[in-house]
């Protein structure tokens, strides 16, 4: 077992220990406080899609949002070259994503997004010289910890929607994406310590295939 393969696994351990934990707090916490329990927020959206389509809800949350979320959040932790174009390309693919009309069927909607964000990162590989790019990059990485704090939380609030249509914060709903938030600083962790965007991505890959696949064998 290699270095950073030894750190992927132990920081996946780490994760599923601190969810245990928090799961634990949270049960405590909402027997003390009845008035914030969490029964009034289910991921509805989740369920019918793992009731009506199981292949398509693999499909996009093992793979797909796994992917568009560490473009988006980790790829500014101490950035590659690489990494500073995919953040450039993956934010307009993700703002895109919400003017697709609904009723596109979402192989389609996967494949044109995907094409889109090729052919961003192919014309920002062109237009960013990669040597006056260092300077800023330099400067990023100076930042990462900050950097890291800020995205770490920012990807927790952004699964807010996964509970409400329209963002809010309460007790109830914060309890929730704690550890989302959790899950934000070792995913960084990975990115920071492997050096290479590819192991977040797998392990957010992982983190989502552990509850999906018991989700699947439950149905």
């Amino acid at each position: 077992m290699t270095a950073k393969t030894k750190i992927f696994t132990r920081s996946l351990v780490l994760l599923f220990g601190i969810y245990i934990l928090l799961g634990l707090l949270r049960l405590l916490l909402v027997k003390l406080y009845p008035q914030f329990s969490e029964t009034d927020y289910q991921q509805s959206q989740l369920q019918n899609l793992l009731q009506s389509n199981p292949l398509r809800a693999g499909i996009m949350i093992i793979l797909v949002a796994p992917a568009i979320e560490e473009l988006m959040f980790r790829t500014l932790l101490k950035p590659s070259h690489t990494d500073l174009v995919l953040f450039i390309a993956a934010w307009p693919v993700f703002i895109a994503a919400t003017y697709i009309p609904p009723d596109v069927h979402w192989f389609f909607k996967v494949s044109f997004l995907a094409v889109v964000l090729a052919c961003l990162t192919y014309i920002g590989t062109q237009l960013i010289n990669p040597f006056k790019a260092r300077h800023l990059r330099s400067k990023i990485s100076s930042w990462y910890l900050p950097i890291w704090i800020l995205t770490s939380i920012l990807f927790g609030l952004v699964h807010i929607t996964n509970y409400v249509e329209t963002f809010t914060l309460n007790v109830p709903l914060f309890l929730l994406i704690v550890p989302r938030i959790v899950a934000g600083f070792i995913f960084g962790y990975i990115k920071i310590k492997n050096k290479h965007l590819g192991w977040s991505i797998a392990m957010h890959s992982m983190n989502n295939a552990i509850p999906i696949s018991m989700l699947l064998l439950a149905h």
